[in-house]
């Protein structure tokens, strides 16, 4: 009867004990994130949607959006949507993912970094014709 209730208050002993639940690096980064750039020519506004996928993973989609001088607006003609990206512990976006955009697989690789409601950016976007550098940062309001 005595090995009973050992066994049976170290089993209860370990059931009890709860395990320290994982971080939630994901849920920071959630949110609209807008930036701006002008020259001469046109105004190019971004947009970043950015939404939690679990507590490790984000999936983000931004497109851009062109007002020339004369007042005449056009759209990226496809939003750009990159799932399952990993964030680390250091506030930061490691971006190795695979896309499809305008029917090409694409691939990007790059790091963002997340400072207050700033992310500076530093990404490669690339298909089977092309290489685009994307830098910059965009603000959450």
């Amino acid at each position: 009867m005595k090995k009973l209730l050992l066994f049976s208050l170290i089993f209860i002993t370990i059931i009890s004990c709860k395990n320290d639940a994982a971080p939630d690096l994901a849920e920071k980064f959630a949110g609209e994130y807008y930036a701006t750039k002008s020259d001469s020519i046109v105004t190019t506004n971004q947009t970043w949607t950015i939404t939690r996928q679990d507590l490790n993973h984000v999936n983000v989609l931004f497109y851009f959006m062109n007002i020339y001088r004369d007042g005449s607006v056009t759209r990226s003609k496809y939003d750009i949507y990159i799932p399952g990206v990993l964030v680390s512990e250091a506030n930061t976006l490691n971006f190795n993912n695979e896309f499809i955009f305008d029917q090409l697989k694409c691939k990007v690789i790059g790091k963002a970094s997340l400072t207050n409601d700033f992310i500076d950016y530093d990404i490669t976007i690339t298909d089977e014709y092309s290489s685009r550098k994307l830098t910059s940062r965009i603000y959450r309001q």
